[in-house]
């Protein structure tokens, strides 16, 4: 597990030098848009680090939000906060999911971040209340996404890793691998 924590902080640094690099470069292009607004579907193939459990197919809703600070024109590296919620009340008890995190998005094309392919990754915590008492995960992940330009918008494609550390308060909300995708759309302001 610390070889995977390792390459995946390696691969983060790698992708980001680059970037770095161009920001040290003024760009004579004109400004575009300054953010990007997007919401998400995703479904897994999620594998408990629990004894006895076995793994299975997750679809995770409600919806990620989030928004993109899009740079600007010529520059490859984007910042991503995105949030999601999941908030249960059935049965009388109050349960809920909260998962704040921050991505860092490479673009990889020539389309920048409006089209094209780019890799991302990121991290987060995951902040619950299971009915027996709060608790709170590291949530780390990576991938490689696509952009599909879509009227004044775009679709959006993601396959990736992620891993959440043990967390007993949170009981099967924390303490697994997942490998999955994310579909969604952006929206430019």
């Amino acid at each position: 597990m610390q070889k995977l924590l390792g390459g995946m902080v390696l691969a983060a640094v790698a992708l980001s030098l680059p970037a770095s690099a161009d920001a040290q470069r003024r760009s004579a292009a004109a400004p575009s848009a300054k953010h990007e607004f997007g919401i998400d579907l995703s479904a897994a193939y999620v594998s408990p680090n629990a004894s006895g459990v076995s793994g299975g197919i997750s679809l995770i809703t409600p919806v990620d939000v989030r928004v993109g600070f899009v740079p600007h024109a010529g520059k490859k590296m984007m910042w991503e906060p995105r949030v999601a919620l999941n908030f249960n009340t059935v049965g009388g008890n109050t349960t809920y999911i909260f998962t704040p995190q921050v991505n860092m998005l490479y673009a990889n094309s020539t389309g920048l971040h409006h089209r094209g392919m780019y890799f991302t990754g990121g991290a987060g915590l995951v902040l619950g209340d299971g009915g027996a008492g709060s608790g709170t995960a590291v949530k780390l992940e990576g991938g490689i996404g696509w952009r599909k330009p879509f009227g004044n918008a775009a679709w959006r494609y993601e396959v990736g890793v992620q891993y959440v550390s043990k967390s007993a308060e949170l009981g099967p909300f924390a303490d697994y691998i997942a490998i999955g995708g994310r579909v969604g759309i952006s929206l430019w302001q």
